[in-house]
């Protein structure tokens, strides 16, 4: 969503504050619901309040920080009420993607998926297993990597930061049907064996908890 400088052009301030609070968001280091005063982050990033309240609003819009004007802005809570739309957000916005770019892995990126997902459902697997949106966020970004349609890619990377974000709440793990969910990864690490776009589109939707793409069709 927000270019990035180009190779021997020192970036803004604007993008150094953005890409540093982005990292401390995704990261942890700021966690949920942490007040952001712009001036002492100014003070903290070492510049004017100007970069830091513009670094901000680009969080906004990514879904990362949230404002309630004269109260409060801070990192975005996730919502317990927003992580099956969240799900099935992301399922929508990548189950083409998967369609259209699984036949054009490399063997590496097939591979590399192949394992990816393969540890996934080992954790799964163990009864002490706690869902971390880090986990299947590489699995995203490989197929965005193949995907011939830059226009589609940067409209896609400009959200999945703030989407798989909102997928940290404390209570996923009882509020989602991770045998379905399960089951989809099974089908969608098939696919990427087979190379079966349309079992991945299928596999896709069946993860993020939509309907079948093909019911209906004749």
């Amino acid at each position: 969503m927000f270019a990035s400088p180009e190779a021997g052009v020192r970036p803004r301030l604007r993008d150094q504050a953005r890409e540093r609070l982005r990292d401390e968001i995704m990261s942890g280091a700021l966690g949920p619901g942490t007040l952001l005063d712009d001036e002492q982050l100014a003070l903290r990033l070492r510049c004017s309040r100007t970069p830091v309240r513009e670094a901000l609003s680009d969080l906004g819009h990514l879904g990362l920080v949230e404002f309630r004007p004269n109260r409060y802005t801070r990192v975005t809570v996730p919502r317990r009420d927003e992580l099956v739309p969240t799900l099935q957000t992301l399922g929508l916005l990548f189950g083409g993607v998967v369609r259209t770019t699984i036949g054009d892995l490399e063997d590496r990126d097939r591979a590399a998926l192949f394992r990816r997902i393969g540890l996934v459902l080992d954790c799964m697997a163990m009864p002490t297993w706690q869902w971390g949106s880090d986990a299947i966020t590489p699995v995203y970004r490989t197929f965005l990597a193949a995907c011939d349609n830059r226009l589609l890619v940067a409209a896609l990377s400009g959200t999945l930061d703030g989407l798989t974000y909102r997928l940290r709440h404390d209570d996923i793990r009882a509020a989602l049907p991770w045998e379905h969910i399960r089951n989809g990864l099974v089908a969608l690490r098939v696919a990427i064996d087979c190379r079966d776009g349309r079992l991945a589109e299928r596999a896709t939707w069946t993860v993020h908890l939509l309907p079948d793409p093909d019911r209906g069709r004749s």
